[in-house]
Parts: C-alpha cells; sequence; structure tokens
C-alpha cells in the first residue's frame, strides 16, 4: 500500500509581506497562524497557505498557477470581499465544475472563488466525488 499523501500548504513568493498579510488576513479574512520576520503562515481551511518573502529579494518571473478557495455562497462572497477592497476580474460566471470569480493577490497571484454544483445538476455529476469530499472536510471543520 503507497503512503498517503495529503497536500498540507501551498508556498507562494511576496515582495512585500506587510501587503501580503493586509490582503489575506482582512481582505480574504484569513486568520494568521504564525508569523515571523521572512513569512507568514495563514489558516486556509485544509491547508496552510504561507507567503514567504522572495529569497533574492527580487521576482525571479511571472506569478504560476493560482489558489481556488471553495465557498458555499459565491454571490455573499463576492459581494463581502468586494466590500472589505478586493478588485475582482469580472463577475461571477457558471461552469461545468461550479460557479467561480477571480480576482488577484498584491503580486499579481490570481485567485479563485469556487461555489461547488449543486446534487443533481450536470455539474455535480462531472466532480460529485470532489464535491462530497469537500462536504466531509467541512463538516469536520465544523465539528
Amino acid at each position: 500500500m503507497a503512503t498517503p499523501r495529503i497536500l498540507e500548504g501551498i508556498v507562494l513568493y511576496s515582495r512585500d509581506l506587510d501587503r501580503a498579510r493586509a490582503f489575506y488576513r482582512d481582505v480574504m479574512g484569513l486568520p494568521i497562524l504564525l508569523e515571523e520576520a521572512h513569512v507568514i503562515h495563514f489558516d486556509a481551511g485544509s491547508v496552510r497557505l504561507a507567503i514567504h518573502r522572495y529569497p533574492t529579494g527580487e521576482m525571479t518571473g511571472a506569478p504560476e498557477g493560482f489558489l481556488v478557495f471553495a465557498v458555499p455562497d459565491l454571490d455573499a462572497a463576492y459581494a463581502e470581499l468586494g466590500r472589505r477592497g478586493a478588485e475582482f476580474l469580472g463577475p461571477p460566471a457558471t461552469r461545468p465544475y461550479g460557479k467561480v470569480a477571480y480576482l488577484r493577490d498584491p503580486e499579481g497571484h490570481e485567485i479563485g472563488l469556487l461555489q461547488e454544483p449543486s446534487e443533481g445538476s450536470d455539474g455535480f455529476r462531472r466532480v460529485g466525488p470532489l464535491v462530497q469530499r469537500f462536504n466531509r472536510i467541512v463538516a469536520k471543520l465544523s465539528d
């Protein structure tokens, strides 16, 4: 049997940890777990999000990839984050895998908000096992 692998955290680099702290704490609403001079760890629900200062102090290239946060009600999250100062790349849109909206953090990392498709929908039939896993995780985190 293979050793299970569970994603524990995601690391992004930042030139300005003060701006990153303000964005992820105040705009995104993530609690800070640990803060050191070179890194801030945030509680992102099922994973840890660590924002590290660029090791060389310089950006080595364009940010790659993006984060996705699952939300139970995308319209409510979109309105709330907008009030907190988030600037979205566009309005919420419905996709086969759920309802989505995108914004960027101060470093330019793209962040997606995803409302999973509802049970019984075509989207749910496509990604049902993932949605059910997400719902189990949320239920355990709520205990």
